[in-house]
């Protein structure tokens, strides 16, 4: 529980425009260390309807939810069964009929007017198909809100449609007024959210393109406005003429983040994209004085696509590359994304998920399940091995000189290498010390998994070396970026190491050493021994 309190305490002093309020009763719904439970029901009309029609109208059904411990035999009582909305969510990829796992957008008022449920207007449930981790989302969008995008809050359900369990969904906050109102204060008129999917940017005449989701859809001033501050060509500087119209140090962190996380799927996207229309699943929020924020959504296919930082994108991500003042603007944003992602204890999270909703996940109908248990591992160390080696990613970019560097032209840093420092830690805050452990290692999928115990954030480097004939060879090496507490690394076995250890067992020397941004490097070494039969599995891997 411990971990689970450190990363409430790193969301609830995060900067945000407006915190959720305590008294929130849905609340409980996005809590990370538990799962609710919710019953719907279609009577035969409404299947038949959905079937014809699956994202077009409501269809009258009936919602319930019970809270659990956390557990499927800790189910609490249901909630009494209320009348609401009903449809399918989902397009191309995400997209799941009845009778197989369908996402679902759900309607508390759609039939009963004035109807909520927790406060709430509306619920969407997504079905992660497209996902075999089950963490991409509620991890990148803590990522959002942790740098001061107001990025949707998310929780898990475990969902029965019609009595017949359909499995494990992701309970995503909605950003209709209701939302918008938790975060930015009252909405009305002349505010706006636009909604932009496949190819829809603020390119001049193309306003009607975007859905209006709230607001007056027959008044796109505020849209029309930013559109053409973006597009004017003969203005000296882009972002001045663009800054009455959007927040850019708002927007560029969220386009940093999206670049943390690899969203290739939203505004900022990625280069060179040639089978899918960008920018893509992203909103812009006005203000009453009609300035602009954009907030993120459909992140399910992120930590898996390592994303340029310095390219592809909207419009107004390119623009901003090319303007000095506004890449320097970015180029803040990235470095606050740096500085804050060791902080939200992204590994322990994705772990403890990943422990929290294998029960459920075992509850979910053969016949409709997307992904087997072996799948679903893969793709849960995939996730938390992107998410190790990400800060250092991002902190090699912005050593190399990224677009916005202040001090272009007079003067050039030095080409940097992977022994350089790699995080900036804000004044006063530096580590006071380091210390290094390597824990229990195994194999898995023809890899040496290592747990490392680090007592602050920094590049490790591990290595493993064999005695041969010859003298010492290698076993294994790998350089990943670490955070502070336990982390699961992994090392791919050299062919040496593969070989001896099919006919017999192994015996290495084992020897990792932990460079932090500031302080003195640890370094510790071991003698492990591993048995013949952890020979690497010859199962089939996670497409």
């Amino acid at each position: 529980m411990l971990v689970w309190a450190v990363m409430q305490l790193a969301l609830a002093v995060a900067p945000t425009a407006a915190a959720v309020p305590d008294s929130d009763p849905a609340a409980s719904m996005y809590a990370p260390d538990t799962v609710v439970a919710i019953d719907l029901t279609l009577p035969p009309a409404s299947i038949e309807a959905l079937e014809a029609d699956p994202t077009g109208e409501y269809q009258p059904g009936t919602f319930s939810l019970a809270a659990t411990d956390g557990t499927p035999s800790g189910v609490g009582e249901f909630t009494l069964p209320l009348d609401v909305g009903i449809r399918l969510k989902g397009k191309a990829g995400s997209f799941r009929p009845l009778g197989q796992k369908a996402a679902f957008k759900l309607k508390f008022n759609e039939f009963v007017k004035g109807q909520k449920f927790l406060g709430l207007k509306k619920m969407t449930l997504n079905n992660m198909v497209q996902d075999p981790s089950m963490l991409h989302e509620t991890l990148a969008y803590d990522v959002f809100r942790a740098v001061g995008v107001q990025g949707s809050r998310t929780g898990y359900a475990f969902v029965r449609l019609n009595g017949e369990a359909l499995g494990v969904y992701l309970n995503v906050e909605d950003l209709d007024d209701v939302g918008l109102e938790k975060r930015f204060g009252p909405f009305d008129d002349p505010q706006h959210l636009y909604e932009g999917e496949y190819g829809t940017d603020v390119t001049v005449g193309d306003e009607e393109d975007f859905e209006v989701d709230e607001g007056d859809d027959g008044d796109l001033g505020d849209l029309e406005a930013l559109s053409a501050a973006a597009n004017d060509e003969l203005a000296p500087d882009w972002s001045e003429r663009v800054e009455p119209h959007a927040d850019l140090a708002e927007m560029t962190r969220m386009w940093a983040v999206e670049k943390y996380v690899g969203h290739w799927d939203g505004y900022a996207g990625k280069a060179d994209e040639e089978e899918h229309d960008l920018p893509n699943n992203f909103y812009l929020y006005s203000d009453p004085a009609g300035r602009f924020q954009m907030l993120p959504w459909g992140t399910d296919q992120t930590w898996e696509e390592r994303v340029d930082f310095g390219a592809g994108g909207g419009l107004l991500f390119d623009r901003c590359l090319g303007d000095v003042s506004c890449a320097a603007i970015y180029e803040e944003a990235a470095i606050a994304v740096l500085k804050t992602v060791p902080g939200l204890d992204l590994d322990p999270k994705a772990y403890c998920t990943a422990e929290l909703l294998a029960p459920w996940q075992r509850l979910e109908r053969a016949a409709i399940r997307p992904y087997d248990a072996d799948q679903i591992a893969a793709a849960v160390a995939a996730t938390r091995e992107f998410v190790a080696e990400r800060p250092f990613e991002l902190a090699t970019w912005l050593e190399a000189g990224s677009p916005g560097q202040r001090f272009a032209g007079r003067c050039a840093p030095p080409e940097v290498g992977y022994s350089s420092v790699i995080v900036i830690w804000p004044p006063g805050e530096e580590p006071a010390g380091t210390s290094l452990q390597l824990g229990r290692t195994s194999i898995s999928r023809g890899a040496l998994v290592v747990r490392v115990q680090a007592s602050v954030p920094g590049q490790l480097d591990l290595r493993a070396t064999v005695a041969t004939k010859k003298g010492r060879a290698s076993a294994c090496a790998n350089r990943v970026w670490v955070a502070a507490g336990t982390t699961a690394v992994r090392c791919p076995l050299s062919t040496t190491a593969r070989e001896r250890l099919a006919s017999r067992w192994l015996k290495f020397r084992l020897e990792g050493s932990l460079a932090p941004a500031g302080g003195a490097a640890a370094e510790t070494s071991t003698t492990r021994r591993l048995a013949r039969t952890d020979v690497p599995s010859t199962r089939p891997q996670a497409p």
